[in-house]
């Protein structure tokens, strides 16, 4: 065996075993993405559920906009805790597995490959040599 065919071999091990650690991370964090997805989509609905209550009440248009708002606590509270969870950074949560993958395509670009959604790994051909 010959050191070129031995270094290949170093490669192609590297290789893979970057492209399962890859695919683990992303298929670690789709259950943690999917329960932030729920999560801020059941406090969104709640959101639109209490504004939608609040702008329909007759007696908006009546009382001042403090009495109204505590009219309304459903949507108060609802509001506070979507405005608290994107604070914390939830929507950054439901994207995390897109972030990385972006991440790694951009530093996969300088090595000719690149990888997709789940983490499998993409080789390009080399560019022809323009002279």
């Amino acid at each position: 065996m010959s050191l070129e065919q031995t270094a290949c071999e170093d490669i192609l091990v590297d290789l893979k075993a970057f492209e399962r650690r890859l695919t683990e991370v992303i298929a670690c964090l789709h259950p943690s993405t999917t329960r932030w997805r729920i999560v801020l989509a059941v406090v969104s609905l709640c959101v639109a559920t209490g504004a939608s209550q609040w702008i329909f009440d007759p007696e908006t248009r009546v009382v001042s906009l403090s009495q109204s708002l505590s009219n309304h606590p459903f949507f108060i509270l609802s509001t506070v805790i979507l405005i608290i969870i994107l604070l914390l950074g939830v929507h950054k949560r439901v994207i995390a597995g897109s972030i990385i993958t972006s991440r790694t395509r951009e530093v996969l670009r300088d090595f000719n490959m690149s990888c997709d959604d789940t983490g499998k790994l993409i080789l390009r051909r080399r560019p022809a040599n323009v002279t």
